[in-house]
């Protein structure tokens, strides 16, 4: 095997964990940070925990979307160029944060359309 082949393999593990360790973090901060808020009510928190919570919250609706995407958008882009030379597990990976970043979407749009998001706007 050529140097270049296993450099090219190691790559492609690290795009793949990469990748699915984003859509994993946005699939899981979504029920942490926006969700659980929205249902424990408005005093769950201490003072000052409540405003890092907030924060994150802010992250995850704000920029979690353009982060998975991305991640998304290299899971799809590596199997549709490189899924034939690509080892089982990767492909697994791949397929893996294509699902997590379909959950995560079908996640924001169900709390867009249940009202989650009141609290974001003022």
């Amino acid at each position: 095997m050529a140097v270049s082949s296993v450099v090219r393999a190691e790559q492609d593990a690290s795009d793949a964990r990469l990748a699915l360790g984003v859509a994993a973090f946005c699939a899981i901060g979504l029920p942490t940070f926006v969700l659980l808020p929205f249902t424990a009510g408005e005093e769950w928190l201490p003072p000052g925990v409540d405003l890092l919570w907030m924060l994150a919250g802010v992250f995850v609706v704000v920029l979690g979307p353009l982060a998975a995407g991305l991640a998304g958008w290299a899971s799809l882009v590596a199997l549709w160029t490189r899924g034939d030379v690509l080892a089982t597990r990767m492909r697994q990976l791949h397929l893996l944060t294509l699902l997590l970043v379909a959950t995560y979407a079908a996640g924001l749009a169900a709390a867009w359309s249940a009202g989650v998001f009141v609290w974001f706007r003022g």
